[in-house]
């Protein structure tokens, strides 16, 4: 019995040394994801990240659950497959930057609040929490009362007066608050539309009236509204008892409109950009127009601050200080709220590659965003897939943030890989304006450092090609490329040189040969050499203007027969080309039709082939307009497409079409 005993422990030992041998073979697969199509998760316990809904967040601050501190509710107004209204809890209590707990969906699916799920206010009449916003179609405006009670449930209309211009529909873009704007005890009726109306209450709070609007002028006659985006931050923020106004710039910056009259009769200075330390105020995402702000003393300090959401889905604490200089209230930078990491997310647009960033053996993200950043999203995986938080690259010591004059995103699509011959991996960029640019790697395989941005060139056939519409403008050899579709960096031609594959000026599918001279590297004109069987070449988006451009692509070798297939972001997400080998120095590729049927955003998608688990079969992240990504591990290589559990997929029986 000993002996039998001594042996099964013997065998338990050397199961247990070759399995720990093994880990960074095969990791724990039964930990690891293996339901399908979801979000990645940061799997990592206690960390923070900043808080973020999705896409074009729209913050209301409340005390939802009754304890005493501001939660936030979050309309996710952008994006149609994830939209809804969000609760994060607050759960670090009465202190001026909170923690909060992971968004929890409160609406049913696909809930809109209001017209577009952006538009809408939140008012305090008489301890009661309303919120005011047009209906769907902007054609009523409807009150929601006592929402931390109700949630959405008692939604009525608010009867406007007949007298006097309509103010919708033709102003459904438009934010209505309840608020004493004239200092008589009686809550009126303000409208932000393209400039501010008052609508004074002739009843009482419990039986309203309103009056027909009137335009709300500056003390010099003009208008509120010209140059600035009209949001309903209305608030005594200077402390002298009387209503100023906060509007917003076109890019994010923030207008200060001083109220120098009385609580019963306003007289509006003209605007003012708001600044701290001399630089403007201003969000980190710049694109003004999905800036939402709400004012709301938040810290409870006594003085007015702003809690600002953004189109990257974050939402932002901007503190007043209390301090008056010149005229105008003090407030601090905008700063990330923070919550419980759950899924793992890089804000609005992402744009990944896998790569092992910083060799240490595990497969990273590297990924673009709508903003202009790129980020590092380390893989800390032992028995179960788990990642870091995001850390942003840096070139030079500097933050990269390729955000062209001008615009209002940077949004970058990258490729990771070795661009020249030093064995370290360098990144490339395209950006907004189409741009194509590469960061060289002048660090070390454990702990890389990126020079500064180096235009990518091209030795031309003549004229520089140029696409019919892109924001950028090209100069000299360098590659202007359609906006928004990302580079991919292949030895296409195996001669032991990488090249450069991405979508030509028009849109098909090409190659950018590399060669030697005189020791340097060059690029070729580029060569539409992705062809269907039948010899025509492959065009991969036939759309022209801002629709132009935009596709995400990555090559891997998808179904295990040892060549590597186009995968591809499309709608409703992610298609993909079988390889069928060369033919004249082409590739030929079979549209096979979709990877996943899951309608995952608005805006095109960036897949890319991963194997976190490294068990030889590819898997599928996806980043998404959201921010978050979606991940797909399969269990066989024959499964190559959600749409079906069994057998291979057989080609598509209609060409591929970008739709």
């Amino acid at each position: 019995m000993k002996r039998s005993l001594f042996l099964i422990i013997i065998i338990q030992t050397v199961f247990i040394f070759i399995s720990c041998n093994t880990e960074d073979k095969i990791l724990n697969q039964s930990s690891f994801n293996k339901i399908g199509l979801t979000r990645l998760e940061y799997n990592n316990p206690g960390l923070l990240v900043d808080l973020d809904v999705g896409f074009k967040s729209v913050p209301m601050p409340l005390d939802f659950d009754g304890d005493g501190d501001y939660d936030l509710l979050i309309s996710e107004s952008g994006c149609y497959a994830e939209s809804g209204i969000f609760y994060f809890e607050n759960i670090s209590g009465n202190v001026e930057m909170p923690v909060f707990r992971y968004g929890m969906k409160v609406s049913t699916e696909r809930f809109r609040l209001g017209y577009d799920g952006a538009f809408f206010e939140v008012s305090e009449v008489n301890g009661h929490i309303h919120i005011l916003t047009p209906d769907r179609v902007g054609e009523k405006l409807l009150i929601y009362k006592d929402v931390p009670q109700n949630v959405f449930w008692d939604d009525n209309e608010i009867k406007l007066s007949t007298k006097g211009p309509n103010l919708l529909p033709q102003n459904k873009h438009s934010y209505w608050k309840l608020i004493d704007f004239d200092g008589d005890g009686i809550h009126d009726l303000l409208c932000f539309a393209k400039v501010l109306f008052f609508l004074k209450n002739t009843g009482t709070d419990e039986n309203p009236k309103y009056d027909e609007p009137k335009v709300i002028k500056m003390e010099n006659g003009a208008v509120m509204g010209k140059d600035i985006l009209l949001t309903s931050t209305i608030a005594d923020y200077d402390n002298d008892g009387d209503l100023d106004y906060i509007g917003v710039g076109l890019f994010s910056d923030f207008i200060y409109f001083e109220n120098i009259g009385s609580p019963q009769k306003y007289k509006f200075k003209s605007g003012k950009q708001l600044v701290y330390d001399n630089e403007p105020i201003q969000m980190v995402s710049k694109y003004g127009y999905t800036t939402k702000a709400k004012a709301i003393d938040f810290n409870n300090d006594g003085s007015v601050d702003i809690i600002s959401g953004d189109e990257d889905g974050k939402v932002s604490f901007i503190k007043n200080t209390g301090k008056i200089i010149n005229g105008i209230p003090q407030f601090m930078q905008p700063k990330f709220f923070q919550q419980e990491a759950k899924f793992v997310d890089f804000g609005a647009l992402t744009a990944p590659r896998i790569f092992d960033w910083d060799g240490d053996g595990k497969d990273d993200i590297i990924s673009g965003n709508g903003i202009g950043n790129i980020g590092f999203i380390k893989n800390i995986s032992n028995d179960e897939l788990r990642f870091a938080k995001p850390e942003l690259l840096k070139s030079q010591g500097e933050e990269i943030l390729l955000l062209p004059e001008g615009a209002n995103w940077g949004y970058t699509t990258i490729d990771v890989g070795y661009w020249n011959e030093d064995s370290l991996p360098d990144i490339l960029v395209n950006n907004f304006n189409g741009n194509v640019v590469w960061f060289e790697n002048i660090g070390t395989k454990t702990n890389p450092e990126l020079a500064a941005a180096k235009p990518i060139e091209v030795q031309w056939k003549g004229e520089p090609q140029k696409p019919e519409w892109v924001p950028g403008k090209i100069n000299g050899n360098n590659l202007l490329a359609q906006w928004r579709t990302s580079p991919f960096i292949m030895d296409f031609n195996k001669d032991g040189l990488n090249d450069l594959v991405m979508l030509d000026y028009q849109g098909y599918l090409a190659v950018f040969l590399r060669y030697k001279k005189d020791g340097n590297l060059l690029l070729l004109h580029p060569q539409r050499n992705f062809i269907y069987s039948s010899g025509e070449p492959i065009l991969l988006n036939q759309r022209e203007g801002s629709s132009s451009g935009r596709l995400k692509i990555t090559f891997a070798d998808w179904d295990g027969d040892g060549l590597e297939d186009l995968v591809f972001s499309s709608k409703p997400a992610v298609d993909w080309m079988k390889n069928l080998g060369m033919r004249n120095g082409k590739m030929v590729l079979q549209y096979m039709g979709r990877v996943i049927s899951k309608t995952l955003m608005g805006h095109t998608d960036g897949p890319v082939v991963s194997d976190f688990n490294k068990d030889g079969i590819p898997d599928l992240l996806v980043g998404t307009e959201t921010g978050v990504f979606y991940y797909w591990e399969r269990d066989n290589i024959d499964i190559t497409t959600t749409m079906t559990t069994t057998g291979k997929q057989k080609p598509a029986n209609y060409k591929y079409f970008k739709r």
